[in-house]
């Protein structure tokens, strides 16, 4: 195929699409619902993620240090645990800090008491250890301790296991509602293609008849397939991205009550976009092909007959 027959079959790809618009405007409306769906689902999943995240960091490990440990030995404990593969950082409460913290949590009567009658402080030196990974946490906590100098380790291992669980859990939910959905879409846009297809057959045949391949008859139905695609998920974007921050107002008291803070969606906005206008192309442009190569199979039947 040369340059010009090129650019001719993409012009006429643009000219088609404008002059079959309600067809167009049908097919863009279609694939637009299924990606709003894709995009509502996606962040519904991403904030769901994000509050387990938030529990997971909070699901620490506090290993308690024993009274007899030098400083010396407390900061080789810190080096020993900043080596275990699972430890994603440390953090070290000197019980002084750890007291003052828990004085504040009292009453003035309680605080006042404590304070009189303490001549020593009550708590040990501590770290504030979060791993990486919650499915090795019961690993981690067995290598914590046996490192020296440990008095005693402060844990939730059921906890982290249900967490892990649910994670895991969130995740293939995900990816099975979005195939779910971006197949759904493509069965809707393939059939909506071929509604146009059927109507332009009279068209399709004249072509095949004066001898046209079928990459040219093709090649106008994968531009508007590129085109609906474009357009259909940068409309998509702005359909979820208002939806998203609607939501957002109207539940605030929601998230509050449950302590969850909704992940902005500028910082997916281009991420989305670009998956959005795949899904867009990669259905338009599928759903075409499928439409097409089932019509010119049966060259010499439906089309020839016509």
């Amino acid at each position: 195929m040369s340059g010009a027959s090129f650019r001719y079959l993409v012009k006429e790809g643009f000219r088609n699409t404008w002059t079959n618009r309600m067809m167009s405007v049908a097919s863009i409306c279609v694939l637009l619902s299924c990606l709003v769906l894709i995009g509502s689902a996606s962040m519904i999943f991403l904030n769901i993620n994000s509050l387990v995240q938030k529990i997971e960091d909070e699901n620490v490990i506090m290993v308690y240090v024993d009274d007899e440990a030098t400083d010396a030995d407390i900061d080789e404990m810190g080096i020993q645990l900043n080596k275990i593969n699972n430890v994603q950082k440390i953090e070290f409460v000197a019980k002084e800090d750890a007291w003052a913290e828990q004085i504040a949590t009292m009453d003035e009567a309680q605080a006042e008491f404590f304070t009189e009658t303490t001549d020593e402080i009550p708590l040990p030196d501590a770290y504030k250890v979060t791993v990486k990974d919650l499915t090795k946490f019961s690993d981690t906590v067995k290598k914590i301790k046996k490192l020296d100098h440990v008095y005693t380790v402060r844990q939730n291992t059921d906890l982290a296991k249900k967490l892990a669980k649910l994670s895991n859990g969130i995740s293939i939910i995900s990816i099975v509602i979005i195939a779910v959905l971006f197949a759904i879409s493509l069965f809707i846009i393939s059939n909506t293609i071929k509604l146009t297809v059927y109507s332009r057959r009279l068209e399709i045949s004249i072509m095949k008849s004066v001898g046209a391949t079928n990459s040219f008859v093709q090649l106008p139905f994968v531009v508007e397939g590129i085109i609906l695609g474009v357009v259909a998920g940068a409309l998509s974007l702005f359909a979820v991205w208002g939806i998203y921050e609607l939501a957002i107002s109207r539940f605030s008291d929601v998230f509050s009550s449950i302590g969850l803070v909704p992940l902005n969606f500028v910082d997916y906005a281009l991420p989305m976009l670009g998956i959005f206008v795949a899904i867009g192309i990669v259905s338009g442009v599928g759903g075409s092909l499928i439409t097409m190569r089932k019509y010119l199979t049966k060259e010499g039947s439906e089309i020839s007959a016509v």
